[in-house]
Order: structure tokens, then C-alpha cells, then sequence
């Protein structure tokens, strides 16, 4: 028991005196309406935009939508880290999305499969 505690002491001090990664680190975020993609694949699934940005996606049997979101960084910006990527969509598909950095821009792909989803924004967060 005494070991334990005093590798857990140890580790604590550790992380204490240790400085952070992200110490001198901005958070910056961006946010776009889910009709504003830079490019759209339908893959047999309807896509139907709405009012005020929302986008509808109907994918049945195999199908499967892939839409993709261009956020454009500052030149000389770097990120640090892993950036952060969320679509807001409601409904019953199967949705998933992901995050890529592909020359200075962010890019998130979002998929879309089996059911339908009503998107509405797309947001991204990243330290620089």
C-alpha cells in the first residue's frame, strides 16, 4: 500500500511540475451551416437542402452519403494537437464524422447511412 502511494505522490508531483502542452495555446473554433459543403457525394441517398442551412439526408439499404466541410486556417497557422470536429443532426441514420488537415485547410467529413438525418451545423475547435 505504502509503494502504491508513493508512486501515485510521485506521478502527481510529476504532472504538476510538468508544464502543460497547451500552456501558451489559443482555442479557436468555426462554425458552418450544414448546406455550406465544399463538396457533396450522394451515393444513391437524396440530398435535400431546407431553410435556414439544414440539410436533409435520406440513405436507404447500402447507400451512403459523404459530405464534406472546408474550414481554411490562416496562413502560417499550425495546429497543435488533434483537432476537434461535431456535426448537429437529428434523426435516425447512422452518422459519423471525422477531421483532417489537408493543406491549410480543415477538413471534416461527414457520412451518412441507413435512415434519414436532419444536419444543421458542423463545428470544428483546434489549439494553435
Amino acid at each position: 500500500m505504502l509503494r502504491r502511494t508513493t508512486i501515485g505522490l510521485a506521478l502527481a508531483g510529476l504532472a504538476i511540475a510538468a508544464p502543460s502542452a497547451f500552456a501558451n495555446s489559443h482555442w479557436n473554433s468555426q462554425m458552418k451551416s450544414a448546406t455550406a459543403t465544399a463538396s457533396r457525394s450522394a451515393g444513391g441517398c437524396t440530398i435535400t437542402p431546407h431553410s435556414r442551412g439544414v440539410l436533409g439526408v435520406s440513405c436507404s439499404g447500402g447507400d451512403e452519403a459523404t459530405l464534406t466541410y472546408a474550414f481554411p486556417l490562416k496562413k502560417g497557422i499550425t495546429i497543435k494537437g488533434t483537432p476537434w470536429c461535431d456535426v448537429k443532426w437529428m434523426g435516425y441514420a447512422d452518422v459519423h464524422n471525422r477531421c483532417s488537415v489537408v493543406s491549410q485547410t480543415l477538413r471534416v467529413t461527414v457520412t451518412v447511412a441507413d435512415g434519414y438525418a436532419s444536419l444543421s451545423t458542423v463545428n470544428v475547435g483546434y489549439y494553435t
